[in-house]
């Protein structure tokens, strides 16, 4: 895999990366104002933090470097958009 393509395969992890995080955010923000509205907040607060934390967990299995397929963290956690992989070094940007 050339340069190139490695760099469109992370672009594309990318965007995926955050439009499902946006998603998720609207979701999450959307049912929690829906039960405040109906009436149902404390039933579904349990199932809410649950889909967070699930969310929260695994959002990093899609945002991974397209060369050696780890994650692309720093000494504070996943770097966002990094110009190289912390592992193999390739460049994503």
């Amino acid at each position: 895999m050339n340069n190139y393509q490695i760099k469109q395969q992370f672009k594309q992890k990318a965007i995926r990366f955050y439009l499902v995080n946006i998603m998720m955010a609207v979701i999450i923000a959307a049912a929690l104002w829906l039960t405040k509205q109906w009436g149902v907040y404390q039933q579904t607060f349990v199932p809410t933090v649950v889909i967070f934390f699930l969310w929260i967990f695994n959002i990093d299995k899609v945002y991974r470097c397209p060369a050696c397929g780890k994650n692309p963290r720093g000494k504070e956690g996943l770097i966002y958009l990094p110009k190289k992989c912390g592992h193999c070094g390739v460049e994503l940007r």
